[in-house]
């Protein structure tokens, strides 16, 4: 069941982000919600889907990005697997994790469009990219983060019920 609604979930997220949350700005850095819904899905504890998820991100966000598959691949890829990474070392704190893992996740992302750049196009000044576009993509990031970890949080609990021992 939960491959099954992947697929309507991550359009209706990529839509919201393409359309509306790419109207908000902030300088000229932008939210990236589907990195932070992979992040909120990989680190729940009962969530087996996340591959397929991540599979289904990278094919949207590919067809409606100007950015190169390996570029969207690399960038979500990274963060389903720090994502299980950390979950396997700090467990007890999830919400931390999905803070470390929407931070790493922002800088690795913009890491990898700025290396694009580079090879396709030139470089553009560094500290510019990093003041202009990406801590303020960082922080609008980690502002949406706690909320996308409450409501995809409580999506993984009603897909993922925890199984009851008698």
């Amino acid at each position: 069941m939960p491959f099954l609604l992947s697929i309507p979930i991550l359009a209706f997220v990529v839509i919201l982000q393409t359309a509306i949350l790419s109207q908000m700005p902030l300088l000229y850095g932008a939210s990236d919600l589907l990195l932070i819904v992979l992040a909120a899905w990989s680190v729940r504890p009962r969530v087996q889907a996340y591959w397929f998820w991540g599979i289904v991100a990278v094919g949207l966000m590919t067809f409606v990005s100007s950015q190169p598959l390996w570029v969207t691949a690399g960038s979500y890829g990274a963060v389903i697997l720090l994502a299980l990474y950390l979950r396997r070392r700090i467990w007890k704190v999830p919400l931390l994790v999905m803070f470390a893992v929407v931070f790493a996740g922002t800088l690795f992302s913009h890491l990898l469009s700025v290396i694009n750049l580079w090879l396709t196009v030139s470089l553009p000044p560094v500290f510019d990219v990093f003041n202009q576009i990406t801590l303020p993509s960082l922080l609008l990031n980690l502002v949406l983060a706690l909320p996308v970890y409450v409501l995809f949080g409580d999506l993984a609990d009603w897909l993922y019920p925890e199984e009851l021992t008698v």
